[in-house]
C-alpha cells in the first residue's frame, strides 16, 4: 500500500504540475515529453545559472584564504533558508490540508503510511528549492577549489543533508501554519502576510549579504575562528564538503535524529489536524438594513471577493503592486544617486533619463496580470455569470475594473516619483505620467483579450489558471517586451527626435491600441464570452 501511495504522490508532484495541459470541452490532454522536458531545463537551467555564477566570487574570495569550508556553510545557511521559506505553505496543504485526507483516512490504511507518502512530496520539494543552491554551489567548488574522492562524497552527503533539515524545519513551520489557521476565518490573508514576511526577510538578509561580497575577506578569517572555535558542530557542517568523513557522521547521525522526532510529532498531531473541522458559530439574529447595490458595483464587490479569498491571486498577480510601491518609495529616498548615475551612462543621448524611468515604470506596470485569469477563474461556475440579469459586457467591465483599482495607486505614486527625480520638462513629466497610466490599461485589457481567447474552464487547481495558463504567461512577457522595446529603441534610435517627441508617440500609440481593445471586448469579445 505504501509503494501505491508513494505513486500517486509522484503523479500528483509530476504529472499533474508539470504536464497537464490546458482542458478544453471536458477533455484532458498532457504536453508531449519533448514540450515538459524543454519546459523544465529553461528554467532550471536559468535559476542554476543564476546561483552558480553568484556562487563563483565567493567561492574564489575564501578558497583565497584557505577557507573553504566557510564556503560550504554559507551554501548551507542560503539553502536552508531559501528551500525553507520556498517549501513552508506546499508543506502545510500537501501534509496536513490535502483535500484527500478525508478519502484516505476512512480506507484501511495505516496512519503512518499516510504521512510517510505525504512527507515523500515535502522531500521533493525540499530537495528541488534547496538543490537549487546546493548542487551548482558545490559543483562550482569542485571546479575551484579541486576534485577528489573525498570532496565527490562531501558534497552529494552536503546536499542530501540540506536537504533533510529543510524538510524537518519546514514540517515545523508548516505545523505552525496550520495550527494557527485553524483559528481565522480568512486564512488567504495569514498566509499572504506570512509570505511577504518571509519574502521581505529572505531579500533584507540577501542584500545585506551582497552589500558585505566586497569587504568578504576583510571578516571572513576572524569570523572562521570565532565559529572553529565556539561552534564547533557548525564548524565541522562546513568541513563535509571538503570530504571530512567525522563530520558526515556527526551531522548524518544528528539530522536522522531530528527526523526521528519530527516523526513522533507528526503521529501525534497528524490525526487531529487533518481530521479538525472548524468550530460552527453560534448564530444570532441581528437586524441589519440591506444596502441595494448597482449590478455594477455587485458584479465588482463579486470580483473583489473572489481576488481577496485567494491567497494564490493575491501573491502571483498582486505581488507587482507591492514592488511598484517598493520601489517608488526606495527611489524617492535613494533615487538621486541611480538618476545620475543613468544621465552619466547614458550622457551622449538627449534627454535619456525621462525615457529610461518611464521604461521601469512600464516593466512594472506590464506585470501586473490580475485581469489575465479572472475569465478561467470562473471556471465550472460560468454558468452563474451567462444566467444573471446583466450583459456579459458588465461582466468583463467588472474584472477590468478591478485589475484598473488594484493598479491605480501603484502607477500613479511610482510613475511620480519617477517625473519627480527626472531632469524633464513639465510636459515630458506629464506625458510620463500618460505613458506608464496607458500602459496599465493595455494590460489590464491585455488580460482579459487572452483570456477570453484562451480560456481554460475545467481546472481542478486554481494555480494552473492563476499561474501556469497562456494569458498569464502573454502578458507578463508582453509587458517585459515592450518596455524594453520602449527603452532600447529610443536608445538605438528615438533619440535624435528627443524625449518629448518619443513620449507623445508612445502616448498616441497606447491610447489607439487601448481604445482598439476596448470596444474588442465590449462588442466581439462579450459575444464570445456569452458563447464560452
Amino acid at each position: 500500500m505504501l509503494k501505491v501511495l508513494i505513486k500517486k504522490q509522484i503523479t500528483e508532484i509530476l504529472v499533474r504540475t508539470f504536464r497537464k495541459r490546458a482542458r478544453k470541452n471536458g477533455t484532458g490532454t498532457k504536453r508531449s515529453g519533448i514540450g515538459t522536458v524543454l519546459m523544465l531545463a529553461i528554467a532550471g537551467l536559468y535559476l542554476v545559472g543564476f546561483f552558480a555564477a553568484a556562487s563563483v566570487g565567493i567561492c574564489k574570495d575564501l578558497l583565497s584564504v584557505e577557507l573553504s569550508w566557510l564556503y560550504y556553510l554559507l551554501v548551507c545557511g542560503a539553502a536552508v533558508i531559501f528551500g525553507t521559506f520556498g517549501s513552508v505553505f506546499s508543506t502545510c496543504f500537501t501534509l496536513y490540508m490535502a483535500k484527500d485526507n478525508d478519502l484516505l483516512l476512512s480506507l484501511p490504511i495505516p496512519v503512518g503510511d499516510i504521512i510517510l507518502s505525504r512527507l515523500f512530496g515535502v522531500y521533493f520539494m525540499s530537495l528541488l528549492y534547496s538543490g537549487l543552491i546546493t548542487v551548482p554551489a558545490v559543483v562550482v567548488g569542485w571546479v575551484i577549489g579541486g576534485f577528489s574522492f573525498p570532496k565527490l562524497i562531501g558534497g552529494l552527503v552536503l546536499v542530501f543533508l540540506v536537504s533533510l533539515i529543510v524538510m524537518a524545519l519546514s514540517c515545523l513551520l508548516g505545523l505552525v501554519v496550520a495550527k494557527i489557521s485553524q483559528k481565522l476565518k480568512n486564512r488567504s490573508f495569514l498566509t499572504v502576510l506570512v509570505a511577504l514576511i518571509f519574502l521581505g526577510l529572505y531579500y533584507f538578509v540577501y542584500f545585506k549579504i551582497m552589500g558585505q561580497v566586497g569587504d568578504l575577506l576583510t571578516f571572513a578569517v576572524p569570523l572562521g575562528r570565532r565559529i572553529e572555535g565556539n561552534a564547533y558542530p557548525i564548524y565541522i557542517l562546513g568541513r563535509i564538503g571538503e570530504g571530512h568523513w567525522l563530520g558526515m557522521l556527526y551531522w548524518t547521525a544528528g539530522v536522522f535524529v531530528l527526523l526521528d522526532l519530527i516523526w513522533l510529532l507528526l503521529k501525534k498531531t497528524f490525526l487531529s489536524i487533518s481530521t479538525a473541522t472548524p468550530t460552527p458559530k453560534r448564530a444570532e439574529y441581528r437586524e441589519t438594513e440591506t444596502v441595494q447595490r448597482s449590478p455594477s458595483a455587485a458584479l465588482f464587490r463579486k470580483e473583489w471577493n473572489r481576488f481577496s479569498k485567494s491567497a494564490n491571486y493575491m501573491l502571483n498577480c498582486g505581488m507587482p503592486l507591492l514592488l511598484q510601491v517598493g520601489f517608488g518609495g526606495y527611489m524617492l529616498f535613494k533615487g538621486n544617486g541611480l538618476v545620475e548615475a543613468a544621465a552619466l551612462v547614458f550622457g551622449k543621448y538627449k534627454d535619456v533619463v525621462p525615457v529610461l524611468l518611464c521604461s521601469a515604470c512600464c516593466m512594472l506596470g506590464g506585470m501586473v496580470d490580475v485581469s489575465a485569469p479572472s475569465v478561467s477563474l470562473e471556471g465550472k461556475t460560468l454558468w452563474q455569470a451567462q444566467c444573471l440579469p446583466v450583459s456579459a459586457w458588465q461582466v468583463l467591465r467588472a474584472k477590468l475594473a478591478l485589475h484598473l483599482a488594484l493598479a491605480a495607486f501603484p502607477t500613479v505614486f511610482c510613475t511620480a516619483v519617477m517625473a519627480a527625480l527626472a531632469p524633464a520638462t513639465t510636459l515630458q513629466r506629464l506625458l510620463m505620467l500618460a505613458v506608464s497610466c496607458l500602459n496599465t490599461g493595455l494590460f489590464a485589457l491585455l488580460g482579459l483579450f487572452f483570456g477570453i481567447r484562451m480560456p481554460n474552464l475545467s481546472w481542478t487547481n486554481e494555480i494552473v489558471p492563476i499561474k501556469q495558463s497562456a494569458p498569464v504567461l502573454l502578458v507578463i512577457f508582453s509587458g517585459i517586451g515592450l518596455s524594453l522595446a520602449f527603452g532600447g529603441l529610443y536608445l538605438w534610435f528615438g533619440w535624435h527626435i528627443g524625449a518629448t517627441a518619443w513620449l507623445a508617440v508612445f502616448t498616441g500609440l497606447l491610447l489607439t491600441v487601448d481604445l482598439r481593445l476596448y470596444f474588442w471586448l465590449k462588442g466581439p469579445g462579450a459575444r464570445r464570452f456569452e458563447a464560452l
